[in-house]
């Protein structure tokens, strides 16, 4: 079991930082260090300005910590065989997942204490903390953490209860970390405490003596599906596993009447397609992040005109998403028509982005008057790239297309 665990930690190893590298790449990683000082430095100015001791902070604090701890799933490396092959070593489970504790508390430990060191300014100028404080905050999120884990293993047998509810569990360090922080001064120890004791106590508990696989699989391929959903974002994941699930909610967004069959199957795609769907998502919180950081309407305007260009450019292929399917030309669809119906579609993408950054401009921009120009600006460039720069490029696309 031990060798079977550290060939499976290897291989793990080696997929994650295939992905990891094409996810941080240069570009990426120099907008990271661009937004990030930004931000540290929109921070550094105004935490200045607020005033001590509101009400809010020190739930706003418990909250904040309480989401860091939130984050991370635990990897179990489980396969969809093990239910076969391991289905007899139940016993043997539990120096299965020793060497994982480890494995999964690096990336939470070192979350927790980046987080924690962002705040510290915060905490100790206007919310009244020291540094020890948070040092104990740091400790007992860690024993959280880890405490977690714990329970999330132990729900993986048959057990009388079940110990784990994901909600359940980040309510109550919630209420524990917020109720450690009233009075005048902090006390987080009292949460630190209870955080080390509920992590030894955890050891205690009853636990069934059979494995639950299904329990445990199901867990497993949710993580792996969440953790290749983020990759997609940025590449191409062989082992994405495509759900499709209806959302009512959304049915009003794919409009039936007075569709034509390619703008009906465009605008399927455009909502549905993770690909596509994601980028335009994507693209949208990157820009009012970014104009949330920025405070400056030129700065605003200029980055707000290049996210709508290139998100228009990479928009563009989506209309040969079913040009290599054989029911799309053998079903009576008009081609000769495709064209004006995927500028139709992306019209309507494109002027939702810019209603949403020129939101964003007006609101987060000091210059008011010069941010309303501005955005009449960007609604002409949107125009020009409408209707001059996207027909062209269809045009070429179509073009390009073999079968």
């Amino acid at each position: 079991m031990t060798d079977l665990i550290k060939n499976r930690l290897n291989k793990n190893f080696k997929k994650q930082m295939h992905y990891l590298t094409l996810v941080f790449n240069d570009f990426f990683i120099l907008a990271l260090i661009f937004l990030f000082g930004a931000l540290m430095f929109w921070y550094a100015q105004n935490i200045r300005k607020w005033p001590n001791n509101l009400w809010f902070y020190k739930p706003l604090l418990a909250l904040i910590w309480t989401t860091t701890l939130g984050i991370g799933h635990f990897a179990t490396l489980f396969d969809r065989a093990d239910e076969h092959f391991l289905f007899n070593q139940d016993s043997e489970m539990k120096n299965y997942f020793k060497p994982l504790y480890m494995h999964n508390m690096i990336l939470p430990t070192v979350l927790i204490i980046l987080i924690s060191g962002i705040l510290l300014p915060f905490a100790t100028m206007r919310a009244n903390f020291s540094v020890g404080d948070l040092v104990f905050i740091v400790i007992g999120l860690i024993a959280s953490k880890d405490l977690q884990f714990k329970l999330i293993v132990r729900s993986f047998y048959f057990n009388k209860h079940d110990y784990y509810n994901t909600w359940l569990f980040l309510g109550i360090n919630f209420l524990i970390l917020y109720l450690s922080f009233l009075g005048y001064y902090p006390n987080p120890i009292i949460y630190s405490n209870l955080a080390i004791a509920g992590w030894i106590g955890v050891d205690y508990l009853p636990r069934g003596k059979m494995f639950d696989w299904y329990k445990a699989l199901d867990y497993e391929e949710r993580r792996v599906d969440l953790l290749n959903n983020f990759y997609s974002m940025f590449t191409d994941v062989p082992d994405k596993k495509v759900r499709i699930a209806r959302r009512k909610y959304l049915d009003f967004l794919i409009k039936t009447e007075g569709q034509t069959p390619n703008t009906f199957i465009y605008q399927r795609v455009l909502l549905r397609d993770p690909e596509y769907s994601n980028l335009l998502i994507r693209m949208v919180l990157f820009s009012i992040l970014l104009i949330a950081c920025l405070q400056d309407a030129r700065w605003a305007i200029a980055s707000g005109a290049l996210i709508i260009f290139l998100t228009l450019y990479q928009l563009i292929p989506l209309g040969t998403v079913y040009e290599h399917n054989m029911m799309y030309h053998v079903m009576p669809i008009p081609l000769t028509s495709r064209g004006e119906a995927l500028r139709k579609i992306l019209q309507k993408g494109m002027l939702l982005e810019w209603g949403l950054i020129s939101l964003a401009i007006i609101i987060f921009s000091p210059q008011k008057l010069e941010a309303v120009g501005g955005t009449i600006g960007l609604l002409a460039l949107t125009f020009l790239l409408l209707y001059f720069y996207l027909p062209s490029k269809i045009e070429q696309l179509f073009k390009k297309v073999r079968y």
